[in-house]
């Protein structure tokens, strides 16, 4: 039987700016005359928001890619029984799983996302300047042999957040010890996370990445720890993704976040 302890925990956290129009739909429970189709999702006070879901959901789509675990059903990794568990797993360390306690030994999910929130300078400076917070983008189908728009297929409003926003991010990740592993295999998973942040950068956030929305980029990330805080932005570029082991200059900044 496994032996996990917990060892501790760091914090991520920094800026999201969207480089793009980023949508992240909010659903409709009415349909208005002149309205939009497509709204965002917001606070209760109107202010556009990406939730932590969105955030984390395409970090382990990438991530499974890149690990190669993938399911011929296309369901996530870990979504049932019907696969292999190795508690070394890093997507199942990292993002969780839903299997019964006997299947995972792996101990519980280590990554936690905060909804990210409009940032407040932001919000002023783009409020003084006498514009929206969000903006409207009208989208046609085109008749493929007129090369117009299709008739009798109306125009689409599309809400976005506009380039240029500034979000603030923040998670959690919780590191354990493993039958005496010092914590190594949680540390090598937290730096392949900071790599998954960088190929979300190279992907998109939301909804219609094909047609050139949700571009966006993690500014001032560092990490805070038992050890202290690590400047990230100068470390996380360039690296090749590899299975086998993280890079080594992410998996030296997460040690010494961790205290050494």
């Amino acid at each position: 039987m496994n032996t996990i302890n917990f060892k501790g925990q760091v914090k991520l956290s920094g800026h999201i700016r969207t480089r793009t129009g980023l949508h992240i739909g909010a659903g409709k429970d009415a349909v208005e005359i002149g309205g939009i189709d497509h709204p965002v999702v917001k606070t209760p006070e109107g202010d556009p928001y990406i939730p932590g879901s969105s955030i984390k959901g395409k970090l382990r789509f990438l991530l499974e890619w890149a690990f190669g675990k993938l399911r011929t059903d296309g369901k996530p990794w870990g979504a049932d029984e019907k696969q292999d568990f190795n508690r070394d797993d890093p997507i199942l360390r990292i993002f969780g799983t839903s299997a019964k306690r006997e299947k995972w030994a792996g101990g519980p999910t280590r990554l936690l996302v905060r909804d990210a929130m409009v940032d407040e300078a932001w919000k002023r400076n783009t409020l003084d300047a006498g514009r929206l917070l969000t903006e409207d983008k009208t989208e046609v189908t085109i008749d493929r042999i007129a090369g117009k728009a299709l008739d009798k297929v109306g125009a689409r409003q599309t809400e976005r957040v506009p380039p240029g926003a500034a979000f603030n991010f923040e998670a959690v990740f919780r590191l354990y010890e493993i039958d005496g592993d010092g914590g190594k295999r949680d540390m090598e998973c937290l730096a392949w996370l900071i790599q998954g942040i960088d190929l979300l950068e190279e992907d998109a956030l939301g909804g219609s990445g094909s047609r050139g929305y949700g571009q966006m980029a993690f500014e001032n990330l560092r990490i805070v720890g038992p050890g202290g805080e690590q400047q990230l932005d100068n470390v996380r570029k360039g690296h090749a993704f590899s299975r086998e082991q993280p890079p080594a200059p992410l998996l030296k900044a997460v040690q010494q976040a961790m205290g050494g």
